[in-house]
């Protein structure tokens, strides 16, 4: 029996699978930490971004090697931070948003600039409370829960006689024949995104398997930096199809409201008052509609990029060498005869 804070001379992927999977998980822990005390403070636009990230990574991890940590990290603690991740979302959604629309106001018209600034200020309202709320709660309530999870994986743990590597291409080599099945399922219909969700998902979990385990293989830094190359192509065509949807509501919000206007103005409200804010209204909705048309042109040159590169061969080449790196880390073994003894928690 032992804890990860003994292995700590040894390299990760030489391990036993408890030992590195704990290793790992205090790490994004400590990572979500400091961001969390960040976001508590409130004075750091990036502590939001990076909290999140670090508890995203602790899940993969967790999903990924749950084999090896499921007595420390019971269902109920694992809901409990699902949870709170899942709080924190949309907020996030609305700051990546808010960054894409300023990269979209100098290729507007002046009679779209009203939409703009109208979805602006709808995303920046959504932002403040996105972030009121999180702040009311979630600092104070991952402090507890991770002080749970802290000393959950800091308790003694059982040493499987097997390498942290050796399981980590055991996982990764059944992935790669997914992924090559969610990249072939994906065709030219710009409307058909499930199979590119599949995909990135897909991807995420082999980038977050070998990374851990990159620095036993020779190229196996390059391999995680081209499997991320991917992921985020993957993920910006996630982000445009959020924010087209986004948009979508704006727009018909937008349109609701220039219509109770001209509701209200039929019923004997004041005209003067009334008039200018339904043709303002329509103004809004041709700047929506200009942003709607620069989020399909993104989804279609994402599209067009991931469909390139499957033309190519490149995807396939790189998946080639994923199963290379995988049977690489994980040459057959002999089973154990006394394997440790484990209980469900």
């Amino acid at each position: 029996m032992a804890t990860p804070g003994l292995d700590a001379d040894t390299p990760l992927h030489l391990l036993a699978p408890e030992r590195a999977a704990r290793k790992l998980l205090l790490r994004q822990l400590k990572n979500a930490e400091a961001a969390g005390h960040r976001l508590a403070i409130g004075e750091d636009p990036d502590a939001l971004h990076d909290f999140r990230v670090a508890l995203r990574r602790f899940r993969s991890i967790e999903r990924a090697h749950r084999d090896w940590v499921a007595d420390a990290l019971p269902k109920k603690l694992r809901k409990r931070l699902r949870e709170l991740v899942q709080s924190t979302g949309p907020a996030r959604d609305s700051e990546v948003q808010l960054g894409w629309l300023d990269l979209q106001r100098a290729a507007l018209r002046p009679n779209q600039r009203s939409g703009y600034q109208w979805l602006r200020r709808r995303l920046e309202d959504r932002q403040r409370q996105g972030y009121a709320a999180i702040r009311a709660a979630v600092p104070l309530e991952f402090a507890a829960l991770g002080a749970l999870l802290r000393a959950a994986l800091t308790m003694p743990s059982e040493a499987t006689p097997v390498s942290f590597a050796q399981v980590s291409g055991e996982r990764l080599r059944p992935l790669v024949a997914e992924i090559d099945g969610s990249f072939a399922a994906i065709g030219e219909d710009a409307e058909q995104m499930a199979p590119v969700h599949a995909a990135r998902l897909l991807v995420k979990r082999a980038r977050y398997l070998l990374e851990p385990v990159a620095a036993a293989l020779p190229d196996g830094k390059e391999l995680v930096r081209r499997l991320g190359g991917l992921q985020d192509l993957l993920g910006e065509m996630h982000d445009a199809e959020v924010l087209g949807a986004s948009l979508g509501e704006a727009a018909a919000d937008a349109g609701a409201a220039r219509y109770r206007a001209l509701i209200r103005q039929a019923l004997g409200d004041d005209a003067a008052e009334f008039g200018p804010v339904a043709r303002q209204r329509g103004d809004e909705r041709a700047g929506l509609s200009a942003l709607a048309r620069r989020v399909q042109e993104q989804m279609r040159a994402g599209r067009a990029q991931l469909l390139e590169k499957l033309r190519s061969g490149e995807i396939s080449a790189l998946m080639r060498r994923l199963d290379a790196a995988a049977k690489e880390l994980a040459p057959p073994r002999v089973a154990h005869p006394f394997p440790p003894i484990r209980t469900n928690a």
